[in-house]
């Protein structure tokens, strides 16, 4: 498979990994980073999107993390027009990650050391629990082309590529969000809603939670968007250059984007996408799943958020169901 190599980055407070933070209150900063790649694959053209959410100490030491890929696969439609979603693993409209897809992602008769991918990416994800960026970087091996860590303990956990693990986490870390959070006994869950949006780009909406009991503590999201073109005589598909989102091969979210976006001109309410979405992350907060789906758009907590919530809400609640790992390839 050749793959073009992106970097994309975010700032939002997404999720973690099932590690508790203990009994003790703990103050942390929470980020989001991705890393990404899009290029031809088996006849298809696929996005290749990995997102890692951590919470960080005052050090700069992951108290929490979780990552999470999807791989989003399209191809020229009959007219050279436009490009399909090629993907047959869908459930409710939405691409399965390879958390969703757990044991059906098929990949333990090939491992090495008997583990599916679910269990590989949450293995690392625990592993860099109490590391600094620059300890987990020096606990793998960057000139293996996989990533494959030296050290006994997490090369007989993991064996899958873990570069670009690495490289969101340090996107996470580089873009963690201003604000705190005093937590304990939280768990952390991410979830993504991965599809064609209307314009025929590849739209992955991220939610993330930190979830204690049955409540939301804190809510994030973000929104990918890897918009494309198709040549009209070979059927290639490639990045649009010429769109916001892409630049220079780097992409960027609407969140990053910020005043870029370029919304508040046609908002009724003269707010940009990032500061509604940030109405949007305060209004989850102390709520239950169900009670996060019931929000309008423009009413109530919502009041400062005119903007289309369903797909955001939607996705901040499925997080927070899968705060529990047990849920997630279980689809509950």
């Amino acid at each position: 498979m050749k793959l073009n190599k992106l970097v994309l980055a975010s700032a939002l407070l997404l999720t973690g990994s099932l590690v508790s933070c203990g009994n003790k209150a703990k103050e942390v900063t929470v980020g989001v980073g991705y890393a990404g790649s899009f290029g031809e694959s088996y006849g298809n053209y696929q996005l290749d999107l990995t997102t890692a959410f951590a919470a960080f100490d005052k050090d700069g030491k992951v108290v929490d993390a979780r990552f999470d890929v999807v791989q989003v696969k399209v191809a020229a439609n009959e007219e050279k027009t436009a490009v399909t979603l090629k993907n047959t693993n869908i459930v409710d409209g939405s691409v399965t990650s390879k958390l969703e897809l757990g044991p059906a992602y098929g990949m333990v008769g090939d491992s090495e050391i008997g583990k599916e991918v679910d269990a590989q990416i949450e293995a690392f994800a625990d592993w860099t629990v109490g590391k600094t960026i620059a300890e987990v970087k020096a606990g793998i091996a960057p000139d293996s082309g996989h990533g494959i860590a030296p050290n006994k303990e997490l090369a007989t956990s993991v064996t899958i590529t873990v570069t670009d693990f690495v490289t969101a986490l340090e996107s996470a870390y580089t873009n963690v969000s201003e604000a705190t959070y005093k937590v304990s006994d939280v768990k952390a869950g991410v979830a993504m809603t991965s599809t064609l949006n209307s314009k025929g780009e590849i739209d992955v909406v991220v939610g993330g939670t930190l979830v204690s009991g049955d409540k939301v503590v804190a809510a994030h999201f973000d929104q990918v968007v890897y918009p494309v073109v198709v040549d009209g005589e070979t059927g290639v598909v490639s990045g649009d250059t010429s769109s916001k989102y892409l630049t220079k091969g780097v992409l960027k979210s609407k969140y990053v984007l910020g005043a870029e976006y370029s919304m508040a001109a046609d908002s009724p309410i003269g707010k940009e996408w990032y500061e509604q979405a940030e109405v949007i992350f305060a209004a989850c907060a102390n709520k239950t799943a169900a009670e996060i789906t019931a929000l309008t758009k423009g009413k109530g907590e919502l009041t400062g958020a005119t903007m289309n919530v369903d797909s955001y809400l939607a996705t901040i609640a499925k997080a927070a169901k899968y705060a529990p790992l047990a849920n997630v390839a279980a689809g509950k």
